[in-house]
């Protein structure tokens, strides 16, 4: 995980929450939740991302999201990921 070098890059950043970049060709074309919870850190395998998400313990952006398949796709901008009582704010780069 990263933390923000510029606060004024991402307006979202007062909310003193990590950062994680990923690829924005990766983000462009979509990411399973699961997955994306792996690859952020907020869940140690897919099994684990799976069972966050059946508990509806998952949110991108305030919105409860209860499909593991779901695609997340970002190619500009923010979004906050939860899983469980944490967050982080994923950004394409």
């Amino acid at each position: 995980m990263q933390t923000p070098q510029n606060p004024e890059l991402n307006p979202a950043s007062d909310l003193g929450l990590p950062q994680v970049a990923l690829q924005k060709s990766h983000l462009a074309e979509g990411v399973s939740l699961a997955e994306l919870l792996v690859l952020t850190g907020l869940a140690v395998n897919r099994d684990a991302a799976r069972r966050l998400i059946t508990l509806g313990e998952t949110s991108i952006d305030d919105r409860p999201i209860d499909n593991a398949m779901e695609r997340v796709r970002l190619s500009d901008g923010t979004i906050r990921i939860a899983a469980g009582a944490a967050q982080v704010l994923l950004r394409a780069v």
